[in-house]
């Protein structure tokens, strides 16, 4: 399957640590499809860098707030991995810490903005962290879920916490992958 022309679409998975983002971005890696080209960008810790090497996957780590003092940074690494394995699909994994009108702005610069464009966003967090992070991490928290298409739980009983909280378009985890898988399909069915 050939790329077709354009920017690669970018799923922009944000949500604090300790919110299972890790584990759902290794049950995406596990639901690709083996002839589709994917890439990911690590900047949640390198965890997901280090155990996801498979045929036509590639993934790179980068440090630092990629969405203000590490911006130069995640325009390199997402220059680097497009131009190197022509993915159809780029997967960005966020550090906590990401505030998501900064990253956006970052991911619309113009000399990124030319191959790739953010096709969905994803808020992966778990309710007990509503409570339990301190309040300038869960205003953040609330920042990334407003910014997100949908939120994602991990399970029918954590999205329906977060729903009982007031949490708007909440998703579980299969639900998000096959958006993920759709969009892609979608992609290629329509312009392929």
């Amino acid at each position: 399957m050939t790329q077709p022309p354009g920017p690669v679409p970018v799923c922009l998975v944000t949500g604090p640590t300790g919110a299972d983002k890790r584990d759902f971005i290794r049950a995406l890696i596990a639901a690709r499809p083996a002839a589709q080209r994917w890439a990911v960008l690590d900047n949640d810790g390198g965890d997901i860098a280090r155990g996801s090497a498979a045929a036509q996957l590639t993934v790179a780590a980068i440090n630092g707030c990629v969405c203000c003092t590490g911006t130069v940074e995640l325009r390199i690494g997402i220059a680097q991995l497009v131009r190197q394995s022509r993915p159809q699909r780029l997967i960005i994994a966020a550090a906590g810490a990401a505030e998501p009108a900064a990253l956006e702005r970052a991911l619309a610069q113009e000399d990124l903005a030319r191959g790739i464009i953010v096709s969905l966003r994803l808020c992966v967090t778990a309710p007990q962290l509503l409570t339990a992070l301190p309040p300038s991490a869960r205003d953040l928290l609330q920042r990334q879920m407003a910014a997100s298409d949908h939120v994602v739980a991990s399970n029918a009983a954590a999205a329906a916490v977060l729903h009982a909280a007031g949490i708007p378009r909440v998703i579980q985890v299969e639900d998000a992958l096959q958006l993920v898988l759709a969009s892609v399909n979608h992609r290629f069915t329509n312009e392929g």
